[in-house]
């Protein structure tokens, strides 16, 4: 099992979203990296985020990325 201390669902890194594929879980834990806001709503479109509070932090960020 891989250690998950410090782990976050949603994240900005190097002008970068990086977020855990929430579809492909729990077999597996899979990070995909947006740099332009159209991917961040796709994803939050296609249910890759989940959850309100990681939607509303990944549409903040999606606009971090439009600026």
């Amino acid at each position: 099992m891989q250690n998950v201390t410090g782990l976050r669902t949603v994240e900005w890194k190097n002008n970068k979203v990086i977020m855990i594929e929430q579809t492909k879980l729990p077999n597996e834990l899979v990070f995909v990296e947006y740099d332009d806001f159209n991917q961040v709503a796709n994803a939050i479109k296609t249910l890759i985020v989940r959850g309100a509070p990681a939607i509303g932090v990944s549409g903040a960020f999606g606009l971090g990325l439009a600026a």
